[in-house]
């Protein structure tokens, strides 16, 4: 690749990683927010090795211009959720196509490795308007197959939402970790493409993240058990929050509790010092969450989509 010096990530990476895919995010038109926190959790929380499903690409002068990350899906996952990326300025030198393939013939070892046997897909994202990303995936045949929003909410005018009768909601506590867990894997049971992972590495993702905030995260009880929660995380601008995680459990649902929590953590955000709260959200939601956070003041800030193909047995 040129005079490019390649290797696989490590930790002090995570600053340059997260500048490379803002860089990337802003030219598409999207909401630079990736944070060295949440860059480093995702390596930590879904690459088995670093070295090996990591590609990371320098100039001479030790500038980082493109990207490629290959997680491993959880045990009895099927989803190659591949994440990469090439500076603007280097674009136009096959390098993007070059990464993309290595991507794909990672994805293809894994598989071959893990469970040969299995059905598997590679999953990538773009921005809906990003066409120069859109159409490198068309050329390794990739497909679109789901869309999302991203929306963002002021703080300053949220909406109020009153909680539903005889449920408590308290700040998250680490002694939470457990409970949540399991909440969370029964909650997001029934959502497009969920994969179940394992205490640790889900807590790696979430609650043990460098990039969670857990004083603007909150827990819903209903005596002692938990019906539903909304996790945050920092942002790269400073005066935005990232709602990562909102879930309810299905005997608690149509019932206010999502939106009662995001007013709680808009108001909790607002008294932080935080002006913007955004969160990615399924187009075609099964629990109806698009309108939910219209309710509560969110609104669309721009379109994403998933592309995929198969990693047949």
């Amino acid at each position: 690749m040129l005079d490019l010096t390649l290797r696989g990530y490590d930790g002090s990476d995570a600053p340059a990683l997260s500048a490379l895919f803002n860089l990337i995010e802003r030219e598409a038109g999207g909401h630079a927010g990736f944070t060295d926190g949440f860059m480093d959790s995702i390596v930590c929380g879904m690459v088995h090795d670093p070295a090996s499903d990591t590609r990371l690409l320098f100039t001479p002068e030790g500038e980082l211009v493109a990207a490629g990350i290959v997680p491993t899906p959880p045990d009895g996952g099927f989803r190659v959720d591949v994440i990469g990326g090439v500076h603007p300025r280097w674009r136009g030198r096959g390098i993007g196509r070059e990464l993309l393939g290595w991507e794909h013939d990672r994805a293809a070892d894994i598989h071959r490795a893990v469970a040969p046997g299995a059905a598997w897909e590679i999953h990538v994202g773009a921005l809906a308007e990003d066409e120069t990303t859109i159409s490198l995936y068309r050329r390794f045949d990739l497909t679109p197959v789901r869309y999302w929003f991203d929306m963002v909410a002021s703080t300053a005018s949220t909406t109020a939402v009153v909680p539903p009768a005889g449920l408590q909601s308290t700040t998250y506590r680490s002694t939470y970790e457990k409970d949540l867990y399991e909440a969370h894997m029964e909650a997001f049971a029934d959502h497009w493409g969920f994969q179940r992972r394992d205490c640790e590495e889900w807590a790696t993702l979430t609650v043990r993240s460098q990039a969670f905030i857990p004083e603007l995260s909150v827990v819903a009880s209903d005596g002692d058990e938990i019906a539903g929660y909304v996790l945050s995380y920092g942002d790269a601008d400073p005066a935005r929050i990232y709602i990562g995680q909102v879930g309810v459990r299905r005997p608690w649902r149509r019932r206010g509790l999502a939106g009662a929590l995001l007013s709680r953590v808009l108001d909790a955000a607002r008294a932080a010092g935080k002006d913007f709260a955004a969160l990615g959200v399924d187009a075609d939601s099964p629990t109806g969450a698009v309108g939910v956070y219209e309710r509560v003041g969110f609104t669309a800030e721009s379109r994403a989509v998933t592309y995929s193909r198969s990693l047949m047995p």
